[in-house]
């Protein structure tokens, strides 16, 4: 006697369908994202629906879900990572077809191979420190948003995609590289500069975002060499904190990496 074919047979398998469905109940910005362009929704207006003040996680986005629907394997070392990261999760608690499981466990390994190469990691990081310098040598006072580009690579809280960021003022010039009062000797990586918020009085706007990042409970863990400045929190948040201050943001590096 002939068995019924089940939901996953052979026959009936197609990859991309089995993804989109996926994708279709996915209710994180990933998902968000792929029923945005569905909807044919711009860049711009997805950072608007999504209350982010850059289109950067559009495109790291739609790289991921290129990999994912496409098998298409990033450039970028920390994007691979980043999708890489997702498919392991699909692989834990998704409901997969026999096909579709043995598919992305094939992808993951040429993500990961792709998240591990070095000198990716390190031309990548290298790019976004020439950056920081650039913006650097205006010297505008203002606030001043870092990280490190191993946060930046592996968020405190992968979840939510809250890492630690330092966040401080510099009324005259960046104090912040090598040469500006030693700060720069108590960190193990060259910083990278995501945010500048231009303001002339820059310290009393430096207590105002402690503030509010404490009120968040957005406070990261104080150490001697570390000091208070550095907090668990997303570049969505203290923009929208620089938004409600009334201060211009101006966009440097962002946390969500874009294909080069």
């Amino acid at each position: 006697m002939t068995e019924p074919l089940s939901p996953y047979s052979a026959s009936t398998y197609d990859r991309r369908s089995e993804v989109e469905a996926i994708l279709l109940a996915d209710d994180t910005l990933l998902g968000r994202v792929y029923r945005h362009d569905l909807a044919g929704l711009t860049p711009t207006a997805m950072a608007t629906e999504e209350g982010n003040e850059n289109v950067g996680f559009v495109y790291n986005y739609r790289t991921q879900l290129r990999a994912l629907l496409d098998e298409e394997v990033p450039n970028s070392s920390n994007i691979s990572l980043q999708a890489s990261r997702r498919v392991r999760k699909w692989l834990r608690t998704k409901a997969l077809s026999p096909q579709l499981k043995e598919h992305l466990e094939k992808l993951e390994g040429q993500l990961s191979a792709k998240a591990d190469d070095v000198v990716a990691q390190m031309h990548e990081a290298e790019i976004a420190v020439k950056v920081s310098e650039a913006a650097e040598a205006k010297g505008t006072p203002g606030i001043y948003v870092y990280t490190l580009p191993h946060y930046r690579r592996y968020p405190v809280d992968p979840d939510t995609g809250k890492t630690l960021l330092k966040v401080g003022h510099s009324s005259v010039d960046v104090y912040y590289r090598a040469g500006s009062a030693g700060r720069l000797t108590a960190l193990p990586e060259d910083p990278i500069l995501l945010r500048i918020y231009p303001v002339s009085d820059s310290a009393a706007k430096e207590k105002e975002f402690h503030a509010w990042l404490r009120d968040a409970d957005h406070e990261g863990t104080r150490t001697r060499r570390a000091g208070s400045e550095w907090f668990l929190t997303s570049t969505k948040f203290v923009d929208r904190v620089a938004r409600s201050l009334g201060l211009e943001v101006q966009v440097v590096n962002d946390l969500d990496l874009v294909e080069g």
